[in-house]
């Protein structure tokens, strides 16, 4: 069996790509799970690089694009930002 990863949004139980697909399409921006999923994608490699640039880390590109895809990092990404929401 297929292991799917799910991304979180708000208070949900995770989501996998299509279904983001399908709600940003349902509210009038016409886009596919691959679109999808190289937004989210982009937006955790943004985070990563100014993380690793703001404690003078060296990583390639390769590198940070790995780290960014993880999920440990976007959990651990997606955890800080319910904390600092809760405060």
């Amino acid at each position: 069996m297929k292991n799917k990863k799910n991304i979180f949004i708000n208070n949900t139980n995770g989501l996998d790509y299509q279904s983001i697909a399908n709600i940003i399409t349902n509210d009038g921006y016409k886009i596919n799970h691959s679109s999808a999923r190289n937004y989210v994608i982009r937006g955790f490699i943004k985070i990563a690089k100014y993380i690793s640039d703001m404690h003078d880390l060296k990583y390639t590109d390769a590198q940070i694009y790995e780290i960014a895809k993880s999920y440990k990092f976007q959990t651990s990404v997606a955890e800080l930002m319910k904390e600092i929401n809760n405060d």
